[in-house]
């Protein structure tokens, strides 16, 4: 399982920090959700950098003092980038602690909650 990926949520990430385990080497597929007002985006340099939490009920809920992991990635951003998004994030955990999406275009996958809310409604 060499280029495997382990998937963790935000909380799980962050447990995984405090306890010391070295993340340096591994691969993670990171799931959360987008903070809006956090996201930051050069056009010119391409660097994109926003928040994720747990999931929407915690945006909702308890956004201001919710843990957080800032996600860092390179290239054009995506339309689907808003607030309430859920995003997928194949990538490293850097050294301060922020993750770092992978160059590959499926790294940074993102679902914007309007076709969430479309699809739970279409159920039956």
């Amino acid at each position: 399982s060499g280029n495997a990926s382990l998937e963790v949520k935000v909380d799980e990430l962050l447990r995984q920090q405090r306890s010391g385990i070295d993340q340096s080497q591994k691969v993670y597929k990171l799931t959360g959700s987008v903070v809006g007002d956090s996201i930051r985006y050069d056009a010119k340099t391409l660097n994109l950098q926003f928040d994720i939490v747990q999931d929407r009920e915690t945006l909702a809920n308890s956004l201001a003092t919710a843990p957080r992991v800032t996600v860092l990635y390179r290239g054009a951003r995506p339309d689907t980038l808003a607030h309430e998004a859920n995003a997928i994030i194949t990538g490293k955990v850097t050294p301060d602690g922020k993750f770092a999406a992978g160059s590959s275009p499926d790294s940074l996958l993102l679902q914007c909650p309007t076709k969430y809310e479309a699809a739970a409604e279409a159920k039956p």
